[in-house]
């Protein structure tokens, strides 16, 4: 029985470690190509990734993933969604 408590309670905190984990790993990705395609000027590449990356993971953009955006933003001359973006912060 004690045993049985023990690894529940193990994995009510692995699971949500992992998965924290698994998301930051994923925006690190996500962060890293943005800077390439931004450094290779292919800003509109830029912004469709982050389009896709923020439909799915809202709430999970990191500033990194976010500066990237706003570097596209700024060399595309979009105002209007440079604006949307930074309000993400």
């Amino acid at each position: 029985m004690l045993s049985n408590i023990l690894i529940n309670n193990y994995l009510k905190f692995v699971i949500p470690a992992s998965r924290r984990l698994a998301s930051t790993q994923t925006n690190d990705n996500i962060g890293a190509r943005m800077k390439m395609l931004n450094d290779n000027k292919e800003y509109i590449k830029v912004l469709e990734l982050f389009d896709t990356f923020n439909e799915k993971n809202i709430n999970e953009c990191s500033n990194w993933t976010i500066i990237q955006a706003l570097k596209a933003c700024t060399q595309t001359s979009d105002v209007q969604r440079g604006l949307k973006i930074h309000h993400l912060i």
